[in-house]
């Protein structure tokens, strides 16, 4: 389970944090970032590109992932005023999908960085909706350099 507060990065400033663009953006906001975990919320609707038959897909639920954790790195470029990275999933381990939640539902993502080497991160993801866990997964992400 995640408790949340107030968030710290809103959805209509959330683009400032990621490099994906719509339709592919899948959070809607940041409720808390530091150098070792970040924790986002997304708001399903049932118009989105990754939502089929009312619910979030599986592509969804690991995108969701990513982008959570590509906020985190965002959120650093942003506090450094430059831009955010791009970052490719480069391996899922042990990724495990309880459910697909529902649309008209907020899914709440915590990413932890387990090691960081260079411009490699391994990371555990878990998401939760309705206080019930969607998924977990470690991922390993490369992020690439700006040009």
């Amino acid at each position: 389970m995640i408790t949340v507060d107030k968030p710290i990065v809103n959805s209509d400033t959330i683009l400032q944090y990621i490099p994906q663009r719509p339709p592919i953006v899948l959070i809607s906001r940041i409720y808390k970032c530091d150098e070792a975990s970040v924790i986002t919320g997304f708001d399903i609707t049932a118009e989105h590109i990754f939502t089929q038959n009312g619910k979030l897909t599986e592509s969804g639920i690991i995108e969701n992932m990513a982008q959570t954790a590509a906020s985190m790195a965002g959120y650093e470029a942003v506090i450094h005023k430059s831009q955010p990275r791009v970052g490719f999933i480069a391996n899922i381990k042990n990724l495990a999908i309880h459910h697909l939640p529902e649309s008209g539902n907020e899914v709440l993502t915590e990413v932890s960085t387990k090691t960081q080497v260079m411009n490699v991160s391994i990371i555990d993801a878990k998401s939760f909706c309705n206080n019930q866990l969607v998924a977990t997964c470690e991922m390993k992400i490369f992020l690439q350099e700006n040009a």
